[in-house]
């Protein structure tokens, strides 16, 4: 007998869309919503599945394929993941708030620094909470997510000890469902890790290659060692407690990830803003508070920002 929890999803992607289907299939009740029809309209169809390290399908009813954020009016979710990109979590947050009742929880599930405090000047500390995910995927198709790889466990944290013990009960669900999730006191040093980590990011966008072939190469592997380097030195100035030999750790750990396409590169190719301000952009921003020069990380946000450009019609 599962607990009564409504989950909602929004955006249902690799990341979001990874999560709603572990959910339901242990039976929780989860709602969706998308703006991609195509790939909701199979969900709806045939279900959603997942491919890779584990192979399933859950269904949902009819009724729980949502559009648009509008249609969560009158769902009764009360615990509500948003999986979009950060740089949407502006131009979301504002319709979120008008259809989800007071006192719902939500959860960021996104990349990027300082989402959850976002999400908190809408509806308060006591109801945002925050998930590092260690875990990442692509679709292969409509309504078909290939789950590339898990590091476990994901960590959730609160802005708040007001809302720990709704967190503690939430880690537990997720763990429960075979999605490694603990809950930590300490999210900001796991926001900082994810995020030093993700950093090399707009190194393999800008020269087009996989993690392992940017990691291969003599010169942007140095790149990429300056840009952790910063983001470390930012991190520790900032009370962030980092091992002493954190920046090998993290440069073995990326060795590892093969040859992955980060999601930033997609972005790019379809035109959306990257993530870029939420990543590269606050580790210089932050720099720049404390007094820290992190010029690799301020060239890398002017070139995604460059890439991020509309193409120049020459007819």
């Amino acid at each position: 007998m599962v607990e009564k929890i409504n989950f909602g999803i929004i955006g249902v992607g690799p990341t979001g869309g990874i999560m709603a289907a572990y959910l339901a299939k242990e039976g929780y009740n989860v709602v969706l919503v998308d703006i991609n029809r195509n790939h909701m309209d199979a969900i709806k169809k045939k279900g959603l599945t997942i491919t890779n390290l584990k192979k399933f399908k859950t269904k949902f009813p009819k009724k729980n394929i949502c559009y648009s954020i509008d249609e969560l009016q009158n769902k009764k979710v009360d615990t509500l993941f948003i999986a979009v990109k950060a740089s949407h979590l502006k131009e979301i947050l504002p319709q979120i708030k008008k259809v989800v009742e007071p006192g719902t929880t939500l959860i960021s599930l996104q990349n990027g620094f300082d989402t959850e405090e976002l999400i908190a000047e809408y509806v308060g500390e006591e109801n945002s909470l925050r998930v590092v995910v260690n875990y990442a995927g692509n679709v292969l198709e409509d309504g078909i997510i290939r789950m590339s790889f898990f590091n476990p466990p994901n960590y959730l944290g609160v802005l708040t000890t007001n809302a720990e013990e709704k967190a503690k009960n939430l880690a537990e669900i997720i763990n429960k469902t075979g999605l490694e999730t603990i809950f930590t006191p300490d999210i900001k040093k796991y926001e900082w890790t994810k995020c030093i980590l993700n950093s090399i990011s707009p190194v393999c966008v800008t020269t087009r290659t996989t993690m392992k072939q940017t990691l291969s190469m003599e010169g942007t592997r140095k790149i990429c060692r300056e840009i952790l380097r910063e983001g470390i030195e930012v991190a520790r100035v900032r009370g962030i407690n980092l091992e002493p030999d954190f920046l090998e750790k993290s440069m073995d750990y990326l060795d590892k990830a093969g040859h992955h396409r980060v999601s930033m590169e997609a972005d790019i190719e379809a035109g959306i803003p990257s993530e870029i301000g939420f990543l590269n952009g606050k580790i210089v921003e932050y720099g720049k508070i404390e007094g820290i020069e992190t010029p690799y990380n301020k060239i890398f946000v002017s070139l995604i920002k460059g890439c991020e450009l509309p193409p120049i019609n020459r007819d």
